[in-house]
């Protein structure tokens, strides 16, 4: 029974997205030791150690996810690294399958132009002009060579000079392209060269990861069952408490990172409590207390016990000035001018009623849940984290600027659609450093609100909403493809 619960958990906890990831590279953090299961049998037969079990397993899973979250950078990175090799590959070949296609069209047209040399040629020979000689056309190896020959008269008329200065231009185009078209060539080898060495570096990473993933898939379920017996409930609701405790943190991190320093300035001192509310209900009434809410929350408060004070008194100053007649006759004019305008509002209604944008790619992406993580993967099937997030976003039109993290950064920065982290609002994307700049982003996915998002995560996990893992690697900046800045 022990052993069938095991296999169970650990197929629960892959299934729901706990953070279980890659091998950990360099010496772990020591976690705290599993209560045996002798140790939760004995506690739970007293309320006090039970609880205190309770705790240290607690501990114990929030160790285990911490571990697996930092483990997992390392192979994201050589994801990203692959994403940009593949991207400078797909570059080369674009711009050599470019240089192809300008070459065929060059060499049409010099083919063309050498004809009409050849042919006033003719004209000129029959008509005794100068020294042209059907021999010389006979003779030439091939157009370039002809050109050579007609460019060595001492004799040419206006339109033969003319058509050869076109000819010889005309070649020297094809010359010039042939010669990049060279080093597009060479250029796509080495690209294509850097993608395969980038590729076996991330399927090595995923294959060492494998063993470690499965290692914390089994402690992680071990500590849900254990949790769920001491507490007599079971592994699916543990499991979604913890995913709750882990979406809630997630938010309370987020709100003690955009107000502690990275966030600075005052225009994201105000942002963040108008946007986090819209992230969930839980994280929402926990974080206001604590950091940013606090700043709105009394302005929701306050407004409700001050303003109708200052609102009351100008309700009776009014009743004061009763006598006056004058006042009450300008009021029903500007009530009935308001009606009107509220007509035309309704329009916005169908509006809202269909889904936003960033609404729709938040829908396409958790349609992919489930599905493969395959590096350089973009659908329909399999998919890495920008290959997911590009794709999301295609589906409702907007372009990101291409299929890798740093791209997509620099493709909405340069068009003006970064928003502070503190702002975030369901549909942003977000992007993970190792070294807090654009240089070192290796990772993004689409926030969805509560402390949650949905990523394509690594071979291992595929794709899958979870809570945001590892707040303090995030970028400042959220990406906003869509909606008002």
């Amino acid at each position: 029974m022990k052993s069938a619960t095991r296999t169970g958990c650990t197929a629960m906890v892959a299934a729901l997205g706990i953070g279980l990831s890659i091998v950990v590279v360099g010496p772990a953090h020591a976690a705290p030791s599993t209560p045996s299961w002798d140790d939760v049998r004995a506690a739970k037969a007293d309320a006090a150690d039970a609880q205190q079990t309770v705790d240290e397993l607690s501990s114990r899973l929030q160790s285990l996810q911490d571990t697996a979250d930092a483990a997992q950078v390392v192979e994201m990175q050589a994801g990203q690294a692959y994403a940009v090799a593949a991207s400078e590959q797909q570059q080369a070949k674009d711009t050599l399958d470019d240089l192809t296609a300008q070459s065929k069209r060059a060499a049409q047209r010099a083919k063309e132009s050498a004809g009409q040399v050849a042919g006033l040629m003719v004209e000129l020979s029959r008509t005794g002009g100068g020294n042209i000689s059907t021999s010389m056309l006979v003779d030439s190896s091939d157009s370039k060579d002809l050109l050579y020959r007609v460019g060595t008269m001492s004799q040419l008329s206006e339109r033969s000079a003319t058509a050869l200065a076109q000819a010889q231009a005309d070649q020297n185009t094809v010359d010039a392209l042939a010669a990049q078209q060279s080093s597009a060539t060479t250029a796509l080898a080495k690209a294509t060269a850097a993608s395969e060495r980038a590729l076996d570096a991330a399927n090595s990473a995923a294959s060492s990861a494998q063993t470690r993933v499965q290692q914390e898939q089994s402690k992680q379920a071990e500590v849900l069952a254990q949790l769920a017996f001491l507490k007599g409930t079971s592994v699916d609701v543990e499991t979604a408490y913890w995913n709750a405790q882990q979406a809630q943190r997630s938010e309370t991190q987020l709100a003690a990172e955009t107000t502690g320093g990275r966030s600075s300035g005052s225009n994201t001192s105000n942002s963040p409590s108008s946007n986090t509310p819209s992230g969930g209900t839980s994280p929402s009434a926990n974080q206001p207390s604590a950091n940013q809410p606090s700043s709105n929350q009394p302005s929701a408060n306050q407004p409700s016990s001050n303003q109708p004070s200052s609102n009351q008194p100008s309700s009776n100053q009014p009743s004061t000035s009763q006598p006056s007649n004058p006042a009450p006759a300008p009021a029903p004019k500007p009530a009935p001018a308001p009606k009107p305008a509220p007509a035309p509002a309704p329009a916005p209604t169908p509006v809202q009623s269909s889904p936003s944008k960033a609404a729709g790619a938040i829908a396409y992406a958790r349609a992919q849940i489930g599905d493969a993580y395959v590096f350089g993967g973009a659908g329909p099937n399999v998919w890495d984290c920008s290959g997911l997030v590009m794709m999301a976003y295609g589906s409702q039109g907007v372009a990101t600027g291409g299929h890798n993290v740093v791209w997509q950064y620099n493709h909405f920065q340069s068009i003006g659609r970064l928003v502070p982290l503190s702002q975030r609002q369901p549909g942003d994307i977000l992007f993970y450093s190792s070294n807090g700049s654009v240089s070192g982003a290796y990772h993004d996915s689409i926030y969805t609100g509560g402390g949650m998002m949905v990523e394509a995560a690594n071979p291992q996990r595929g794709v899958l909403e979870r809570a945001i893992w590892t707040p303090s690697q995030l970028l400042p900046y959220v990406a906003r493809p869509t909606g008002s800045l």
